[in-house]
């Protein structure tokens, strides 16, 4: 009796074996076939990027050997970057000029009724907030 329950138990061995290999080739598959989505999205991904730097890149595009494209990045995109910084302050500069020129003519009257010009008043306030001397 005791032979026959252990050829059974190695029987049930085998056939679980069997089947835990089974399970692993499919496994294997599943995890083939989940690779292979990503490296597909992936391409996808890196294709509709290159385009859209093809496309900024214009007529030259074809020109420019892959190598040469983190020059072309550098020369042009952050160029553009600093172009867009240096109007920003451009503009804020031109708008102090302008505020400094039209400023000179305001005048405020203080509580003593002496009056100055608000930018003089600015002056004085800045300075004596920073514990500045003012500058002429």
């Amino acid at each position: 009796m005791e032979k026959n329950s252990i050829k059974q138990s190695e029987s049930r061995l085998k056939e679980l074996e069997k089947k835990k290999a089974a399970l692993n080739e499919k496994i294997k598959l599943e995890r083939n076939k989940l690779n292979v989505k990503k490296r597909k999205e992936r391409t996808k991904r890196l294709i509709e990027k290159g385009a859209v730097l093809e496309s900024l890149q214009g007529s030259n595009a074809e020109q420019l050997a892959p190598d040469q494209t983190l020059n072309w990045i550098k020369q042009n995109i952050a160029s553009e970057r600093e172009k867009e910084l240096e109007n920003k302050l451009k503009a804020t500069q031109d708008e102090l000029k302008f505020f400094k020129r039209t400023a000179k003519q305001w005048t405020l009257t203080n509580d003593d009724g002496s009056t100055i010009s608000a930018t003089e008043f600015i002056h004085q306030r800045w300075f004596s907030k920073n514990d500045q001397a003012p500058r002429n």
